[in-house]
């Protein structure tokens, strides 16, 4: 079993960047590994209760159900939202300090950044 983490570090805005960061990580699912989704930098505004139907984008929640469903975790670091003035996040995405986030990543036999 491998620990892959999926970095998600950009704006959700004009992009389905992000999207295919959590679709894949649900596909990830799919062997025996453990997969964690992190949210750094601007890719905290996608674990956010937002309305992306307002700016024409499709909801995440799909894709954030599933991970929840499929006990993958997912970390906001904290810091990000704070600097963003972010402090509620959806369900089951925990907000946790950036040595924590650190050791998750270099703890991770594979890393892949979105």
């Amino acid at each position: 079993m491998k620990k892959i983490t999926v970095v998600v570090r950009n704006l959700p805005m004009n992009t389905r960047r992000n999207a295919e960061a959590l679709r894949m990580s649900v596909g990830l699912t799919l062997r025996e590994d453990k997969v964690t989704v992190i949210f750094l930098d601007d890719g905290v505004y996608s674990a956010t209760q937002t309305k992306p139907e307002l700016i024409n984008l499709k909801s995440l929640n799909k894709e954030f159900e599933a991970l929840s469903m499929l006990k993958c975790q997912m970390l906001a670091d904290r810091y990000s939202m704070e600097k963003r003035g972010i402090s509620t996040l959806v369900t089951n995405v925990r907000a946790i300090e950036r040595e924590e986030i650190v050791k998750t990543i270099t703890e991770s036999d594979i890393v892949i950044p979105f």
